[in-house]
């Protein structure tokens, strides 16, 4: 739900002032609706990521009006960031109800080009004072607007897991230079929320991540068949291949979660490119698999290993979950029921279907005609995934 303060009612307004806050208006629903990386119109813009104990900050400042405004070099010396470090801190403040500053950590500035002209980026670690909530604050701004009071600054929580806010934007209004205060009033969550949101978050991202579920489809595909000179041949029985079934999602939930748990606890991390070539090259194997038997007996453990893969590819969401140790572990058990209970009714319904399939008169060419188009994707996705395509 998007929600815009409205700006106090001053006793000199005008028609002019209206139009202006109008047209505000109208600028951050256009922003809003745009799914670039970084935003398309001159304006500067505060995401905020809500979780427990902790509210990470992503800002993006136009390059060109931060020079204007400043007069400060906008390029990537150390001495230059430096600099714009210095003057955005300045020029801003996080404040709880009482006034007290929250703790500010630049993580990461640079002056770089997402979408659009080259932008300001920094990203900043907030933390609130002892005592005070960690999911109200007061927002102070003057970075630009200060100097040019054109300009304006859109206030967007971009993410709120135990608030039930994630991969949507919540606008929460626009810092000018005559209102340079927003107060971000999140209410109260506690660790249920941050565990049923955790878990509708897993649930979401494997039902749409299409390249995970692939995979484990392609290693259930033959799990009803027997290996048989090179071949896959006889029909398993039904009480073996559900043990089968069992112990390839149980390997590969303990292979994500596993990797999963080190990134939200110990911060281990691999650049997205190879971690997605690695998913695609698992979808490649398991197709090949399914079609001859690579293999056969092993299937638990290929899905182990690569399971470890897959769940780096969970790394970023599982980042913002909290400063505590607490916070984190419920998360993650949250996350992780979420992606069991899908592969679970994905596993309930393609079940009798793979039974069937393997006692069928037609069921080995419907099942090399389902692995070469597995095989297909995964060729895809991998040529796109290094660059090749």
């Amino acid at each position: 739900m998007i929600s815009i303060p409205r700006p106090p009612i001053r006793r000199r307004a005008t028609s002019g002032s209206v139009t202006i806050r109008t047209l505000l208006t109208a600028l951050a629903w256009l922003c809003l609706a745009s799914p670039a990386a970084a935003h398309l119109t001159p304006n500067s813009e505060i995401r905020l990521n809500f979780a427990p104990g902790l509210v990470k900050a992503d800002i993006v400042v136009p390059q060109a009006e931060f020079g204007y405004a400043t007069g400060l070099p906008t390029d990537n010396s150390t001495a230059s960031l430096a600099k714009a470090q210095a003057r955005v801190v300045a020029d801003m403040a996080v404040l709880d109800a009482n006034g007290k500053p929250w703790r500010v950590a630049v993580d990461r500035i640079a002056f770089e080009q997402i979408a659009g002209p080259p932008d300001l980026h920094l990203e900043l670690s907030l933390t609130p004072p002892p005592g005070s909530p960690d999911r109200s604050l007061l927002w102070r701004w003057h970075v630009v607007t200060r100097e040019a009071p054109n300009h304006f600054a859109l206030l967007v929580v971009d993410g709120d897991l135990a608030g039930g806010v994630s991969g949507e934007r919540e606008l929460i209004g626009a810092l000018t230079a005559g209102k340079s205060e927003l107060l971000v009033e999140r209410g109260k969550a506690g660790l249920g929320a941050l565990f049923l949101n955790a878990m509708a978050l897993g649930a979401r991202h494997i039902a749409e991540g299409y390249d995970h579920l692939l995979f484990l489809l392609a290693l259930l595909l033959p799990a009803p068949m027997l290996a048989a000179g090179g071949r896959w041949g006889e029909a398993r029985p039904p009480a073996a291949t559900l043990h089968k079934l069992a112990w390839i999602v149980t390997a590969f939930t303990v292979g994500h979660s596993t990797t999963l748990i080190l990134a939200a606890l110990f911060g281990v991390r691999l650049p997205p490119q190879p971690v997605e070539a690695g998913i695609a090259l698992s979808v490649l194997v398991s197709a090949i698999h399914a079609a001859r038997p690579v293999f056969p007996g092993k299937e638990p453990l290929v899905a182990g290993l690569f399971g470890l893969v897959h769940g780096l590819a969970f790394a970023t969401l599982v980042s913002n979950f909290g400063l505590g140790t607490t916070t984190r572990i419920v998360a993650i058990l949250g996350f992780n029921l979420g992606i069991e209970a899908v592969q679970l009714g994905v596993v309930a319904v393609t079940l009798p279907v793979l039974l069937m399939l393997a006692r069928w008169r037609y069921g080995n060419r419907a099942r090399l005609v389902l692995a070469v188009l597995t095989g297909i994707a995964a060729l895809v996705w991998l040529s796109e995934r290094l660059g090749l395509s």
